[in-house]
């Protein structure tokens, strides 16, 4: 048989002898996280054995917690064959943490992760305004949580009150406050600005609370450029919107209260402000009525013109000593001024102009001398050398009665081995020369 016949036998033979559901109990393994299809893949063991498990993403999306190594589960779903790797696995359809359930554990999950970025943290959490008159109560208008907040709030006239309704529990409710949240904040100077939000809702298990422990309404409240109050539940309920909120009320009507508290005490402080305020004016106009009655004692008010005679006085004792101080200026001013001309004409340019001039005509006569000596003598060793020359021409020799012997190509006989019988020879004598052929270069022997 084919090994797609052997494998669709051992697939009937498992899922004829298997029930068609069963809950299996064991340790998470190789958890791979949600898959960008949305399966999740995995594997359960125990001390003596394992299998792998697949989860389909519809039944993915109902899971909660993160599905993470060492997490003990018990897994419900059917044992079916994967044939293309011929081995077997459990679907599994339903997942349900050991010991505590599964929306405890996925509270859990996330309050860890988040404490860990530092969402959790006091320092990013912003300031409630100490007296806020634009605010938005987030909730269901159908729920009992908005009736608690009007109470506290409607006490307050000058207040004005928004109400944004969204679902606050339910399938899809925590996008929808998510997005409610960033369209306020979005939209919020529209309607000339917004103090607060107060997101808040009645108690309720935790399944009814999910929508506010959804890690997208964390994410919206940290973002929130706008301060959130939250009042979700009774005073034991804690979600994870309340650990990233600006401010943590337990109920609703206590969120509430915590926004207007310092409005219950304004007239209070209007009052002990006001009466501070008469008190420091009454002190300030005593103490310039005071100052006023010592100025009008005085004696310039008593006889201003004496005091107008004496300034004038004193102006023109100022405006004589202003005057000799002037002339005495101008006059130091002038003896500098001529100490400085006669600075300046010792140190007038013409004179060393003038000296150079003489410098100039004394160096030019010096030039002038040492030339005609230079040139005298330079005259006199031309002479000497040219009666030397002329001593030791070849012409001066000649003209002694000596001649000069020369081969045809002009070059001077020094030797008899230069010349070759037949060979010609020019003699230069004083007044010409004259050409020759040698017939013996012995001749000169005989007369030996």
């Amino acid at each position: 048989m084919t090994v797609s016949r052997l494998t669709a036998l051992i697939e009937a033979a498992i899922t004829s002898a298997l029930p068609a559901s069963v809950a299996v109990r064991g340790e998470v393994s190789n958890a791979r996280g949600r898959q960008a299809s949305g399966h999740l893949y995995f594997t359960l063991k125990d001390d003596a054995a394992c299998i792998n498990c697949v989860m389909w993403r519809e039944a993915a999306q109902r899971v909660k917690f993160e599905i993470e190594d060492g997490i003990e589960l018990i897994a419900t779903g059917q044992v079916a064959v994967y044939a293309p790797q011929g081995k077997y696995q459990l679907q599994v359809s339903s997942l349900q943490p050991v010991g505590r359930g599964a929306l405890e554990l996925a509270f859990r999950q996330l309050q860890a992760r988040l404490s860990a970025q530092g969402l959790f943290a006091a320092e990013r959490k912003r300031p409630i305004p100490r007296y806020p008159r634009r605010i938005v109560m987030m909730t269901s208008r159908s729920t009992a949580a908005l009736q608690d907040m009007l109470k506290v709030l409607r006490r307050f006239s000058w207040l004005q009150l928004m109400l944004y309704h969204v679902p606050v529990q339910g399938e899809g409710s925590a996008e929808k406050i998510a997005a409610a949240i960033e369209h306020v904040n979005r939209c919020a100077d529209r309607v000339g600005g917004v103090d607060v939000i107060l997101l808040a809702r009645g108690g309720g298990s935790l399944e009814d609370l999910w929508a506010f422990n959804e890690e997208i309404v964390a994410r919206a409240v940290a973002a929130s450029g706008i301060p959130i109050v939250t009042g979700i539940g009774h005073e034991i309920d804690c979600t994870i919107a309340d650990l990233v909120a600006d401010h943590h009320a337990h109920t609703p009507t206590e969120a509430a209260q915590t926004v207007v508290q310092h409005w219950k005490r304004a007239a209070d402080e209007l009052g002990y402000g006001r009466t501070r305020l008469h008190r420091c004016v009454r002190q300030i106009v005593l103490d310039a009525a005071g100052r006023l009655a010592t100025v009008m004692r005085h004696e310039m008010f008593r006889r201003p013109l004496d005091r107008i005679q004496q300034r004038r006085q004193l102006l023109d004792d100022r405006q004589r000593s202003v005057t000799l101080a002037m002339a005495g200026r101008l006059r130091d001013a002038g003896h500098a001024l001529a100490t400085a001309g006669a600075r300046l004409e010792k140190c007038h340019p013409r004179h060393p102009m003038d000296l150079g001039r003489q410098r100039m005509r004394w160096l030019a006569d010096r030039l002038r001398c040492a030339g005609d000596a230079r040139l005298g003598m330079l005259a006199g060793r031309l002479d000497a050398l040219e009666r030397q020359l002329a001593a030791l021409s070849p012409a001066a020799v000649l003209g002694r009665g000596y001649s000069i012997t020369l081969l045809k190509n002009g070059q001077i006989v020094r030797s008899v081995g230069q010349l070759q019988p037949g060979a010609r020879i020019l003699t230069r004598l004083r007044d010409g020369q004259s050409e020759s052929i040698v017939q013996d270069t012995r001749q000169l022997l005989l007369f030996e």
